[in-house]
C-alpha cells in the first residue's frame, strides 16, 4: 500500500469520527432515552399564556401574550398576533418527539444552531414559557433532509433532531394578524379622495353592476381605463399590513384624506401619508369609521294596512330605526378595532387610495 493511499485512508477516517461525535450518539456512551421534546406541555397546552422568543445574542425580541381567547404581541403596543400561528407553534411542540440524539459536545453547539443564545457563535433561538415550570428550549437549524429541528433543552448538555421541522421568528412582525381588512369594491357606492393642497377625486357607481364613474372631468380630457378607478375602490380589499402602531394624533400635514361610503351606510376614513424619504419612505394609514346612513338612502319599507294597526300588539320599532341602530353600533366596534392603529401597508396600496385626478385621467394627447 503506498503513502499516498495511507494519507487518504486516515483523513477518511478523521472524517468519520468527526461526523459520530457531531451527529450520533459515541459508542459506549450511556443510552440516552427518547420521547416528548418537551416532556409535560401537551398536558397543559390549553393553559399557556405567555411564550417569549429570544433572539440570537440574548434579547427578547417577541412576547406573546393572551388575553382571553386572543393572543397580542407585547412589542407592538399588544397588537393582536396571529391566533392561528401561534397555535401551531404550541400544537407542534407538544406533539414532537426527540428522534436522534445527537451531540453532547458543547463544541459542536454552534454548527447545529444550539447554542446558548448569549454565545458569540448562537445562531439558534430559544423560547421560554414564562409562569410555568416548562424548560426553555433551544431550536438550531434544519436537518440538511428537511426531516426535522435541531434542538436542545437549555441547561442540558444533549441536542437532538426533532421528528418535525420547528419555525421559531424572533421578528414581532412575523407575529402579528396581517389582515386589517377585506372590503371588495362592489360595498362601495362612492369615493371622495381629499389632497392637502384641496384636490378633489370623486367617484360614484350609479347603480350595483355599474362601473365606477369619475365625476368632475375637466373639459377637454376624458376619463382613463376603468381599472384606473377599480384600483381606486379596492382600496381597502385584502388589505393586509407590514407593520403597526399605535396612533398619535395628529395626522402630518401631507395626509390624503380617502372616505369611503359603504352600500350599509358605513364611511371608512383612510387617512394616509409617508414617513421618510424616497425609495426608504414607509406609507402609513390611519382609519376612522363612522355611520353615513343619511348618505345612502334608506330601503322603501312596506306600510301596513290601518286596519290591522288594531289587532296588533305593542308597537314595535320601525325597520329603519332598527337598521339604524344596528349600523350605528356596527361603525362603534369597527372603529373601536380600527382606528387606535397606525398600519404600515405596501407603498402600492397606498398609491392605490390616493390618486390624483390626473392619474385616472386618460393622457393628454401632445400632438
Amino acid at each position: 500500500m503506498n503513502r499516498n493511499l495511507l494519507l487518504a485512508l486516515a483523513a477518511a477516517t478523521l472524517v468519520a469520527i468527526a461526523l459520530v461525535m457531531l451527529l450520533g450518539d459515541e459508542r459506549g456512551a450511556p443510552t440516552v432515552e427518547a420521547g416528548p421534546l418537551l416532556p409535560g406541555l401537551a398536558e397543559q397546552v390549553n393553559a399557556i399564556d405567555a411564550v417569549d422568543v429570544v433572539a440570537p445574542g440574548g434579547a427578547t425580541t417577541v412576547r406573546l401574550r393572551r388575553d382571553d381567547a386572543r393572543w397580542q404581541v407585547a412589542e407592538r403596543d399588544g397588537y393582536e398576533a396571529d391566533f392561528r400561528q401561534v397555535v401551531d407553534l404550541l400544537r407542534t411542540l407538544a406533539e414532537a418527539q426527540r428522534d436522534e440524539p445527537r451531540t453532547d459536545n458543547p463544541d459542536w453547539y454552534g454548527r447545529l444552531g444550539v447554542a446558548e443564545t448569549g454565545d458569540a457563535e448562537a445562531t439558534g433561538r430559544r423560547i421560554d414559557f414564562p409562569g410555568t415550570d416548562l424548560p426553555s428550549l433551544i431550536v438550531g437549524q434544519v436537518d440538511p433532509t428537511d426531516s426535522g429541528s435541531y434542538v436542545r433543552i437549555a441547561g442540558e448538555s444533549r441536542a437532538w433532531l426533532a421528528d418535525r421541522v420547528i419555525e421559531l421568528a424572533a421578528d414581532p412582525v412575523s407575529w402579528l394578524e396581517p389582515g386589517i381588512m377585506d372590503i371588495p369594491g362592489e360595498d362601495l357606492v362612492a369615493i371622495t379622495v381629499t389632497h392637502p393642497d384641496g384636490e378633489t377625486v370623486v367617484l360614484e357607481k350609479p347603480g350595483e353592476a355599474g362601473d365606477w364613474v369619475l365625476r368632475d372631468v375637466p373639459e377637454g380630457r376624458s376619463a382613463g381605463p376603468a381599472w384606473k378607478r377599480d384600483a381606486l375602490a379596492n382600496g381597502i380589499r385584502g388589505l393586509n399590513l407590514d407593520d403597526v402602531r399605535r396612533f398619535d394624533p395628529p395626522h402630518p400635514d401631507d395626509t390624503v384624506i380617502t372616505e369611503l361610503l359603504t352600500a350599509d351606510g358605513l364611511r371608512f376614513s383612510a387617512h394616509t401619508w409617508r414617513d421618510g424619504d424616497g425609495d426608504d419612505a414607509t406609507a402609513w394609514v390611519h382609519f376612522t369609521v363612522a355611520d353615513a346612513g343619511d348618505a345612502v338612502p334608506p330601503p322603501i319599507e312596506p306600510v301596513s294596512d290601518a286596519d290591522d294597526a288594531d289587532t296588533q300588539g305593542p308597537a314595535e320599532e320601525p325597520p329603519a330605526q332598527q337598521a339604524s341602530a344596528e349600523r350605528l353600533a356596527n361603525a362603534v366596534a369597527v372603529d373601536g378595532r380600527l382606528s387606535p392603529w397606525a398600519y404600515a401597508i405596501p407603498a402600492r396600496r397606498a398609491d392605490d387610495l390616493a390618486p390624483r385626478l390626473d392619474d385616472l385621467l386618460e393622457p393628454v394627447d401632445e400632438e
